[in-house]
């Protein structure tokens, strides 16, 4: 298999497509539905609105004005997948224990409060997730989205990347960055024809796709190179989509018709809040961590 992985390493001491939803504006207060009990505050800049059950929230997405959805775990790990099926355009917040954090992200959720959160952690919760959604509307709107893939282009992951590592550092959590690299680009363009080339780019933004969570950031930042951000918690994530890209590459190149091969090598690093680097620095040092087939 012509996949080859490197182990991510913290960085030495010295050295994330949703429709965009119309968002409040001005003085006007964002409309929280809370669903379940919630310790959503009523408090100057908030809208909130309560459903007591997740039927009565899913009903009342239906309806239309809700700026952002709080929901607790509490009423099912369910809640947060049945939340975006019903009103994907709507940034969701959990409540949820460090045990269901995760799964919650990997549902779509934007933010995740502990259940001992004080009523600022929760309104800062909300702002944000309200804030991020925003921005990957506008993402979408300033044309930061590679034509060819369909992934976000290096402006556009840089913005959303940003985001994260700076949530990874209010929720002391790491997260860990993926580089790949498509092999052999050129030459397979001399050799197959000059269309070759953009059709193993876009199976390879393919391949990508089904490796990683709905919750993580997936961009081509360059010719032949994606990167993809492994957000929420995401210690031991990289085995995962490792194990998921394999299956993805080996399915693809079993297909009859393929006459050439897709190959890619792959390289991590990961994001330490402890020891704080920008993002370009990250990127660098997953590059430099990329291993060719053997």
């Amino acid at each position: 298999m012509a996949i080859a992985w490197s182990r991510w390493l913290a960085p030495p001491p010295d050295s994330g497509y949703p429709r965009a939803v119309e968002a409040p504006t001005g003085d006007a207060p964002i409309r929280v539905l809370a669903v379940g009990p919630t310790p959503v505050p009523e408090s100057e800049g908030l809208s909130v609105e309560r459903a007591a059950t997740l039927e009565a929230g899913l009903a009342r997405l239906e309806e239309g004005g809700v700026d952002v959805v709080f929901v607790t775990l509490a009423l099912g790990a369910e809640a947060v997948g049945s939340i975006r099926g019903r009103a994907p355009e709507v940034p969701i917040v959990a409540e949820a224990d460090d045990a269901e954090a995760v799964a919650a992200l990997e549902a779509g959720a934007h933010d995740v409060v502990p259940p001992e959160a004080d009523a600022a952690t929760v309104r800062r919760a909300i702002r944000y997730a309200t804030s991020l959604h925003r921005l990957e509307g506008e993402l979408h709107r300033h044309r930061v989205v590679d034509e060819l893939t369909g992934l976000y282009n290096a402006r556009g992951f840089e913005h959303l990347a940003e985001h994260h590592l700076r949530l990874a550092d209010r929720m002391q959590e790491p997260v860990v960055l993926v580089f790949v690299r498509l092999d052999d680009l050129t030459r397979v363009s001399e050799t197959h024809g000059a269309a070759e080339g953009p059709r193993l780019l876009a199976e390879t933004a393919e391949v990508l796709r089904r490796a990683v969570r709905d919750s993580d950031v997936l961009a081509r930042v360059g010719t032949d190179a994606f990167c993809v951000l492994l957000t929420g918690n995401a210690a031991g994530a990289e085995a995962l989509v490792l194990s998921r890209l394999v299956e993805a590459v080996a399915a693809r190149n079993a297909r009859s018709g393929r006459t050439t091969p897709l190959s890619l090598s792959v390289g991590a690093a990961r994001y330490d809040p402890a020891r704080p680097v920008p993002l370009a620095e990250l990127m660098a040092e997953a590059s430099r961590r990329l291993q060719t087939p053997g």
